[in-house]
């Protein structure tokens, strides 16, 4: 199997996605979340806040940040975005303090209530922005193109579930074109939020319980439906969000997405089945089948998907 730094499934795994705002993202989250809560559970409420964080904060470019502190600690994102010794250096000293704020958060975490739930949140965005501003000031203009590219490009572009107005950058849009793409975001956007707050409120549960194991047979149940819903419904309103997107575009614009796409770096897993309904494959497979190709807890991943390698999140060096 391919030594891919990014991974891609559905169901609980998905949340890991949207964490990010990256659909193939080098499981930086997790490790991040192990480093606030030293390997404990997250206390009650903390995943959905730093779920909408980092949805929120992938909306005005994290993902590109998230992809430069991934990519100081793998060599084939380093070599595709062409980064150099000293600003992988820039990168790790952002790393640094990153890590030296975890303990913090960690206490707010464990004292936030509802009420500050909000400010926990604003904070953290805040936070994520400064980051994703730091690592912006570090980089040379052809680099940040190259980001830009590669997150589009790792996101599946406009028909993935996670697609957002900053990583459509890569399509070099005009200023009359965001103002409009954004609109259309904006009027999507609660629908496309209600699954990321089913799948928060289901990891909460999990996370409660200890386990998927120790939950009742109903509660089970209701994962499970969720999970079957997660596979499907994200996807179709993808596709119709992508097909109001690509009104807006031009032939070269269009074109562009195109190649990217087609583009797409080797070590990069494949697409998602969803994303590819109907489509040639270049791994030969037919159409998505709902149940019959999904993941489901308790199945072995897809071939195409890289398991996710044990340890932390990376520190410098």
């Amino acid at each position: 199997m391919r030594n891919a730094s990014y991974h891609y499934a559905l169901s609980t795994i998905l949340f890991l996605t949207l964490l990010a705002a990256l659909p193939n993202h080098a499981l930086g989250q997790p490790r991040m979340i192990g480093e606030i809560f030293q390997g404990q559970p997250p206390p009650p409420g903390a995943i959905s806040v730093m779920g909408r964080a980092f949805i929120e904060a992938g909306e005005t470019g994290f993902g590109n940040a998230l992809t430069l502190l991934l990519a100081a600690s793998d060599q084939n994102m380093r070599q595709e975005i062409g980064l150099t010794d000293t600003e992988v250096n820039s990168i790790r000293l952002v790393q640094t303090q990153m890590l030296m704020n975890a303990p913090q958060y960690a206490s707010r975490f464990n004292a936030m209530t509802e009420e500050t739930q909000k400010n926990v949140q604003d904070d953290l965005v805040r936070d994520m922005g400064r980051i994703a501003q730091s690592l912006n000031t570090a980089l040379p203009q052809e680099r940040k193109d190259n980001v830009q590219k590669f997150v589009f490009q790792a996101m599946g572009g406009l028909d993935s579930p996670f697609v957002n107005l900053s990583a459509m950058e890569a399509l070099n849009l005009s200023p009359d074109q965001r103002t409009t793409l954004q609109g259309v975001f904006d009027e999507m956007r609660e629908e496309r939020m209600g699954y990321a707050e089913k799948i928060f409120s289901g990891m909460e549960k999990v996370t409660a319980a200890g386990g998927l194991e120790n939950m009742s047979e109903a509660d089970q149940e209701e994962m499970r439906r969720m999970g079957q819903e997660l596979e499907t419904a994200p996807f179709e309103t993808a596709r119709r969000l992508a097909e109001r997107l690509r009104r807006h575009l031009t032939p070269e614009q269009l074109e562009l997405e195109r190649q990217l796409i087609a583009s797409r770096p080797a070590f990069l897993p494949g697409l998602p089945r969803q994303m590819r309904d109907g489509r040639e494959n270049a791994d030969g497979a037919g159409e998505y089948a709902p149940g019959a190709d999904s993941w489901r807890p308790g199945r072995e991943l897809p071939t195409q998907i890289q398991r996710p390698q044990p340890g932390r999140f990376p520190r410098p060096e």
